[in-house]
């Protein structure tokens, strides 16, 4: 009962880590330098957000990626990296899905409300699923050039008096806990045993 209980509260954990990946920066680009120039250019699934000073003047600027390829070439953002950050967000919601499937399979399981045999195995199948969903957009990520000439996935560089560096946000960071938690919740719902319903009554009578 125990691994069962464990397994249901990670999904739960793995359900609301999602949610919160969905709607954070994945990435994050910094600029300084030229005429006073600071900013910070959030690249989200479904928006960019840039916030800054420039000539004095702050700026907070949000905007879809239809728009942004237009404002991109002033932020130094690739906008071909724009295809990746489309297939992560599809991905993650992929993940959504089989982690909530997985959540109900498991206290279904858990609580045996349906045919144990078919929701163990269920839970761990969309357990994996949701594993599998969080890790590719994560690792996608690391092999996308976010910002033209960069040096890698973290990076920072000086050229003609500007500074920019670039590097993941807490969103991308929580894709791999979500892994991480989804996976071993998985591994944790197919080692428990299916106790027969005659030996779970004999256990609990008086």
């Amino acid at each position: 009962m125990k691994k069962g209980i464990v397994a249901c509260a990670g999904m739960i954990l793995a359900l609301v880590l999602l949610v919160v990946a969905f709607l954070g920066p994945w990435y994050i680009v910094s600029g300084s330098g030229i005429l006073g120039a600071n900013y910070n250019v959030g690249l989200y699934l479904t928006r960019m957000e840039v916030q800054g000073t420039f000539s004095g003047q702050d700026v907070s600027l949000s905007m879809g990626y239809a728009e942004a390829k237009l404002n991109a070439p002033n932020t130094d953002v690739n906008v071909e990296s724009f295809a990746a950050i489309n297939t992560a967000m599809y991905l993650t919601l992929l993940a959504m899905v089989t982690a909530l499937i997985a959540l109900i399979c498991t206290a279904a399981f858990v609580y045996n409300k349906a045919k144990p045999k078919t929701m163990k195995l269920m839970s761990g199948l969309f357990g994996i699923l949701t594993f599998l969903f969080a890790l590719l957009p994560a690792l996608y990520f690391m092999y996308t050039g976010f910002v033209e000439n960069s040096s890698g996935f973290w990076f920072s560089q000086v050229a003609f008096g500007m500074r920019l560096s670039g590097g993941p946000g807490y969103a991308w960071y929580l894709m791999i806990v979500v892994a991480i938690i989804t996976v071993l919740s998985a591994v944790a719902i197919m080692l428990k045993k299916i106790v027969p319903e005659g030996v779970l009554s004999e256990t609990f009578s008086p």
